[in-house]
């Protein structure tokens, strides 16, 4: 449902609301048409009508024995046209005296002629003399569709009284005197139009209401999910960027381990190497004990490397030790060079005296000029 109505745009919701308004609108004033014309007005007639059944008869004989003609079509025309009265011969053929007022339409007065009257549903009351006080017909209930007859007719007829029920206007007939005569006259039918137009209106706004309302509720439901899915696509490649850091630092981690093991190797190495060659220079026998021959201490090496489980600290805690092995390396190395500078100027020495010596021994005059001029500043003979 809440993906229906994010596809739907606003151009296709309003007019769609709208065109149902309309339809739920006429077809709530056809049923108000029907209920008010052939339920209210139908009722309110019967009524009449079996009330008139009661006392009219009663009182137009009376009027037609005393010879009052002027009181008779004033007792017709006592309706104001709502609907018609009309009193014929004793044969029904000729139409003696009828209701001649109008009230806004004629709408019952094309009956009022000696062929019609046969065809109304309503029964005619026969004006007798002497009068009967009794009715000749009546209605069960309002709602009742035919009266019945009570008794037989006795007496001399004098006529016939016919009751012609108004007709209904059309229904489009109706809704044009609504909508064109004034559709804020609150009375008859009009007033069930305007609470109709009134409830149909309201209930089109309430569902636009509720429909724009929903739709925004959605949208910020559909916006806050959006976020949460672009904060979570976020968190996600921030994982992935930390697993792959993760797994960098993990294979950086062996290389490091490799690395500590070669250099551990290394000094090793280097520590043999050295002690070699100080040996050598000290002039100690291989295999002698070192501490026995005063001379330099041995060189100290780091222990070897901690489990890899442990790879950081245990970098962390050898790098002080491998500064302080690079340090003695250091002096151990500018040692070495001093010494082995001191050698040098010895064997530059030694060859002096080889060469002074030889020339002594083959003289002066066999000596090669620079020779000769080297062994005139250098005297060996003792003194």
């Amino acid at each position: 449902m809440d993906q229906v109505l994010l596809s739907l745009k606003k151009r296709v919701v309003v007019p769609l609301i709208i065109v149902a308004g309309c339809c739920a609108w006429l077809i709530l004033c056809h049923a108000h048409y029907k209920s008010y014309w052939f339920g209210t007005i139908y009722r309110v007639q019967t009524t009449d009508f079996n009330l008139l059944h009661h006392v009219l008869p009663q009182t137009l004989s009376q009027m037609i024995i005393a010879g009052r003609v002027d009181l008779i079509q004033e007792t017709l025309d006592s309706t104001f046209g709502l609907f018609g009265l009309v009193i014929t011969d004793p044969s029904g053929k000729t139409v003696l005296w009828k209701t001649g007022k109008v009230y806004h339409r004629e709408s019952w007065h094309h009956k009022a002629s000696p062929n019609l009257l046969k065809l109304e549903d309503e029964p005619f009351d026969l004006l007798t003399n002497p009068v009967e006080l009794e009715p000749l017909y009546a209605h069960a209930s309002p709602r009742s569709m035919h009266a019945k007859q009570l008794r037989e007719p006795k007496g001399q007829v004098l006529g016939r009284l016919y009751y012609l029920r108004a007709d209904p206007p059309a229904f489009w007939t109706d809704m044009k005197s609504f909508l064109t005569g004034g559709f804020w006259e609150v009375s008859g039918a009009k007033r069930g139009y305007l609470y109709v137009t009134l409830s149909v209106t309201a209930f089109c706004l309430v569902i636009l209401l509720v429909f724009w309302l929903r739709r925004r509720s959605i949208e910020l439901k559909q916006q806050e999910l959006e976020s949460a899915e672009r904060e979570l696509e976020i968190r996600r490649k921030a994982l992935e960027h930390l697993s792959n850091e993760l797994a960098a630092q993990r294979s950086r981690k062996v290389w490091l381990e490799k690395e500590a093991d070669q250099a551990y190797r290394r000094s090793l190495r280097l520590k043999q190497s050295l002690e070699k060659l100080r040996d050598s220079i000290l002039g100690i026998p291989s295999g002698q004990d070192q501490s026995t021959t005063g001379g330099n201490q041995p060189l100290r090496v780091r222990p070897p490397a901690h489990p890899s489980s442990s790879i950081l600290e245990e970098i962390e805690s050898i790098l002080p030790g491998l500064n302080e092995n690079a340090k003695v390396l250091r002096h151990q190395a500018g040692v070495l060079h001093d010494y082995c500078s001191t050698l040098e100027q010895r064997q530059q020495e030694m060859q002096r005296i080889v060469d002074n010596a030889y020339s002594h021994t083959m003289g002066p005059a066999q000596m090669p000029p620079a020779q000769a001029s080297q062994a005139e500043t250098i005297d060996m003979r003792p003194r």
